[in-house]
């Protein structure tokens, strides 16, 4: 599933034109780019919630002509990372899956971060990435074997270098199954806390470079460099 709901309300005057997820980077709207990349990692449906000019993103997936089959749920009312997920559950389906925040950019291989997902049997797998530049980041802190003990929202009392969420996951579909339909809910600050409190287990997976968040004008002009660079 790919988080695509966001307002983009840090992407100022363009975010009010453009839903945050078909900005466009490189020439092509960065939901374009995020079907390429999971196509090229093995996925073959997407399933991509919206809200903020949700009408934009249906007419994106009707267009498509990729080889992932699109699905876009559409949400009245926004429900959060989590809440956005278990709104779409029963288009998901009974296992785990990825999900993919929208506003990423990432190029890292996902056949390792399901490999140590199965491995470590978690309800759930984070990627992370280490970093000085954690400001205004959630953090994750983990033990020797990958094991997640906490998370850390934009903490001021985490000192950098630091684990930041990538904000790239496989869930298992349980996990979000015990939660109502239609509540708004987050992953770092409801439903990864609370499996933490029941004695489930998280995983870390880190990537082996930084994402790119693509929400604030300095990451998606990086984003837009880079796949110049790329592109060229």
């Amino acid at each position: 599933m790919i988080l695509g709901a966001g307002r983009g309300t840090r992407l100022g005057e363009l975010g009010t034109r453009v839903p945050k997820i078909l900005v466009d980077v490189g020439g092509r709207p960065l939901l374009q780019r995020q079907l390429c990349y999971l196509a090229r990692e093995g996925v073959t449906r997407v399933v991509v919630n919206a809200h903020h000019l949700s009408e934009s993103v249906v007419d994106f997936a009707a267009a498509y002509s990729g080889p992932v089959a699109v699905e876009v749920i559409e949400e009245r009312e926004l429900l959060g990372t989590a809440g956005g997920v278990r709104n779409a559950l029963h288009l998901l389906g009974p296992h785990a899956f990825y999900v993919l925040y929208g506003d990423v950019v990432v190029d890292a291989p996902l056949r390792p971060v399901l490999d140590e997902h199965r491995r470590s049997g978690a309800a759930a797998t984070v990627t992370v990435y280490e970093t000085d530049e954690i400001e205004g980041k959630g953090t994750v802190e983990v033990d020797d074997d990958g094991r997640v003990l906490g998370f850390h929202e934009k903490s001021p009392d985490v000192r950098p270098p630091a684990l930041v969420n990538a904000g790239i996951y496989v869930v298992e579909a349980n996990l979000l199954e015990r939660w109502p339909q239609g509540a708004e809910l987050d992953f770092g600050h409801d439903v990864f806390p609370d499996a933490l409190r029941r004695g489930e287990r998280l995983q870390a997976a880190r990537l082996p470079a930084a994402v790119i968040d693509v929400g604030t004008p300095a990451g998606l002009d990086e984003a837009r460099r880079r796949a110049r660079a790329h592109d060229g």
